[in-house]
């Protein structure tokens, strides 16, 4: 072997390193992101149940306890939530978040999108996400129970 096969040799090692370590790299980076998506939607899911009241939250309400009436509070609580899901669902669609993460979020938002207050506050909230089709398609089949 003289020392230009050995140059060429070591050029080529040199370029697969470079070229593993770039996509070692973006793996990282893209994790990272991921991360950095979870740990924002849920510092806002978290600072949404702390800012309205425990009763809008309740999976399934006490036996007789009553709907909470319409009140700016409560709209505004069910307005954020659609928010932050139709988001999560966004960000799912142009596969920002993988679907193991989507998935969570779902199963979390369709107990509260089968809610009666929320059921209420949808038919007043649905009007601000027609932009948004697809999201207002997934809240109609989570209410009616068709959900895929």
């Amino acid at each position: 072997m003289n020392a230009q096969q050995i140059l060429q040799y070591a050029t080529l090692f040199s370029v697969l390193v470079g070229g593993l370590g770039l996509g070692l790299a973006f793996l990282i980076h893209r994790e990272q992101v991921k991360t950095e998506i979870f740990l924002a939607l849920s510092a806002r899911y978290d600072e949404l149940v702390h800012s309205s009241s425990a009763g809008v939250w309740l999976s399934v309400p006490p036996e007789g306890a009553m709907v909470p009436e319409r009140s700016q509070e409560v709209t505004i609580s069910a307005l954020r939530f659609c928010t932050l899901v139709s988001l999560t669902y966004f960000l799912f669609l142009d596969r920002r978040i993988p679907k193991r993460m989507w998935h969570l979020m779902l199963r979390s938002a369709e107990r509260r999108m089968r809610t009666p207050w929320f059921m209420r506050e949808w038919e007043h909230l649905r009007s601000e996400f027609e932009s948004f089709p697809e999201f207002i398609e997934l809240v109609n089949s989570v209410q009616r129970g068709t959900q895929k």
